[in-house]
């Protein structure tokens, strides 16, 4: 279900061995693959589902993203989140239920890039799938480095329904 480096990367992350830690154990490995593996279909299942009651017009598969480690947040035609992916919490440290009725503006802050932010609702405005790169806060308050393509979703009538934003942490900053 998940490539061998995305994979690979996840266990890295959540297994770092410092001094004190106890081994790692194939049950371990076991456990949070099918973990992460659940929280990735659930994902998977509600933009499906998304997709057929907002009728999207749009080809693309969910699955590789999540797989990969991309992010995906929903908003309305407001640009009010509406729903993003498990993923979400563990590059912002932001809960859905948090990130949800927010706009994402509430991720930026003092070295978030303006000019950026302007191009890409004036790409979205005008239609247009557009990416780029803004510094984003967590939780916690620090910087990191997040790529996104954002992109007008339309319904089977040509209607803007939705955005839609693919993202994935680059670096962080600092």
């Amino acid at each position: 279900m998940y490539s061998t480096s995305a994979f690979a990367n996840m266990i890295r992350k959540s297994y770092a061995k410092s001094e004190g830690d106890s081994p790692l154990f194939c049950w371990d490995i076991v456990q949070l693959y099918r973990a992460t593996s659940t929280n990735t279909q659930h994902d998977v299942s509600t933009l499906k589902t998304l997709m057929a009651t907002q009728q999207w017009s749009l080809d693309l598969n969910f699955d590789d993203l999540l797989q990969n480690e991309f992010t995906i947040v929903v908003t309305d035609t407001r640009q009010t989140i509406q729903w993003v992916s498990s993923s979400f919490q563990q590059m912002t440290g932001y809960s859905k239920h948090e990130a949800i009725g927010q706009k994402p503006s509430f991720l930026q802050g003092a070295n978030t890039n303006p000019q950026q932010l302007a191009f890409l609702r004036e790409q979205l405005t005008a239609g247009n799938k557009t990416q780029t790169e803004v510094v984003n806060y967590r939780k916690n308050g620090e910087e990191y480095l997040c790529w996104i393509e954002a992109l007008p979703v339309m319904n089977r009538k040509g209607e803007l329904v939705n955005y839609l934003a693919i993202e994935k942490e680059v670096k962080q900053v600092g």
